[in-house]
């Protein structure tokens, strides 16, 4: 009987760690406990079939458990303290840095099956062109998807690969993830409110009047605009089932770094013209104040006094956790810089925390200019919170759309990828610009 209690002390010992238990271990306890029960000495116990029962319950709900916990992480998601999280960034950055954007193969088989099935699904040559292997894998697929088809003429992406499409492209993406995020449920414009006034409180005698006080707001329109990818595949990936792994990761990575790219863009650089999505972006959004040093007219040439006058602009005090905006070449210059009294204005993070220059930590987004570009009167940077200074809003997931004949001199398939966003300014106070001296 004590041997039996010592197999069951451990197996609840390691159950009770819930998250952080160790399946491997937990099974092995399960199959120790489940061999003593079946031996002669056990079923002399009066309790052993009761046990027996119990332990096979349990077995089940954790392999239930476990089931559910795959298909979380399917969508992106985990089981955490019984919340739903989503995946860790960095599990996602490392899947990036390996040419992947689908964390399982069969998800990226049937992303790419999908593709073979909008494209070929329609015509005589389905089954001649696309291996049947492929067609019975899109079918399968097409069952649990949403038939629906948007204005643009682009079919859905089923949910399970829009989850991580989406969060790739949260990944990829630098600066327009830090804004303030909104949906937005038409093309048509949709106004958001902003808050333009604050409450006021005033000093007031005994049992005199209060002064009244009310927040004012204002609206912040926002008009999606269509992002469009095309992405140019041969044909041979479609009609070769073998293939369809590596199809679907190239697909999703090539589809989400464009979009990423384009939406960073013109958080930088945009200037309100429909080459930008009619976004008006850090370096060039008129509301925004400029801080310029007294003398330097180029990036190479600042001191630690204009390091500083970059940060005293920075005058309202809501905004708590300001950060640096620079390209990758403007941080490497920054950094060599010292204050007055000769302290090095950059230091390196520890125990978590992110490294600063002059306290403060920074974003590096290559859309900002290089830092020999920075020369007289020229933006290269921003400080502040994009938080509380833009909105981004978007309209659904990622569209998917095909065409054989666009490139059909080539034999090759064009994919269509497509995304709706628009960005806009709703407090600049919140951010400053980086100019060098005219």
């Amino acid at each position: 009987m004590e041997k039996l209690v010592n197999l069951l002390t451990q197996l609840a010992g390691e159950y009770a760690k819930g998250g952080a238990r160790d399946e491997a271990v937990l099974a092995s306890h399960f199959q120790a406990a489940s061999a003593f029960l079946a031996t002669d000495e056990a079923r002399g116990y009066a309790g052993t079939p009761e046990l027996t029962k119990q332990l096979a319950q349990l077995r089940a709900d954790i392999d239930a458990m476990a089931t559910r916990q795959s298909k979380l992480e399917k969508l992106g998601l985990r089981a955490e303290n019984n919340r739903i999280v989503v995946m860790n960034h960095d599990e996602v950055t490392s899947l990036l840095k390996v040419g992947k954007v689908f964390r399982y193969a069969d998800h990226a088989e049937g992303f790419a099956a999908m593709a073979c099935r909008q494209l070929f699904g329609q015509t005589p040559r389905y089954n001649e062109l696309v291996a049947a292997r492929t067609r019975e894998m899109a079918e399968a697929m097409a069952k649990d998807m949403d038939p629906a088809v948007s204005a643009s003429g682009g079919a859905l992406v089923a949910n399970m690969y829009m989850a991580d499409l989406i969060t790739a492209m949260e990944a990829v993406g630098v600066l327009f993830t830090q804004c303030d995020r909104v949906p937005l449920v038409t093309t048509g414009s949709t106004d958001w409110p902003k808050l333009t006034g604050e409450l006021t409180a005033y000093p007031t005698a005994a049992m005199a009047t209060i002064e009244k006080s009310a927040p004012t707001f204002g609206t912040v329109p926002l008009r999606p605009v269509k992002w469009a990818v095309r992405v140019p595949v041969p044909n041979e990936f479609f009609k070769n089932p073998t293939l369809l792994t590596a199809l679907g990761q190239r697909l999703g990575l090539w589809i989400v770094r464009a979009i990423a790219y384009a939406f960073d863009n013109c958080i930088v650089n945009g200037d309100g013209t429909a080459a930008y999505g009619n976004i008006d972006g850090l370096l060039h959004d008129t509301d925004i104040s400029a801080i310029t040093p007294a003398a330097h007219t180029t990036l190479v040439t600042y001191d630690g006094t204009d390091v500083g006058a970059v940060i005293a602009g920075m005058a309202k005090d809501y905004v708590t956790d300001p950060y640096w905006m620079m390209s990758l070449s403007a941080e490497r210059t920054l950094r060599n810089l010292k204050s007055t009294v000769g302290t090095p204005l950059y230091e390196r993070g520890s125990n978590g925390e992110p490294n600063t220059i002059d306290g403060y930590p920074y974003k590096i987004c290559q859309r900002f200019p290089a830092a020999a570009a920075a020369t007289a009167a020229v933006p290269w940077g921003a400080f502040g919170d994009l938080r509380l200074a833009y909105l981004f809003g978007e309209m659904g997931g990622i569209e998917l759309a095909t065409s054989e004949h666009v490139q059909f001199n080539e034999d090759m398939t064009v994919l269509r990828g497509i995304a709706y966003a628009h960005a806009a300014l709703k407090d600049a106070d919140a951010v400053v610009r980086c100019v060098c001296h005219a």
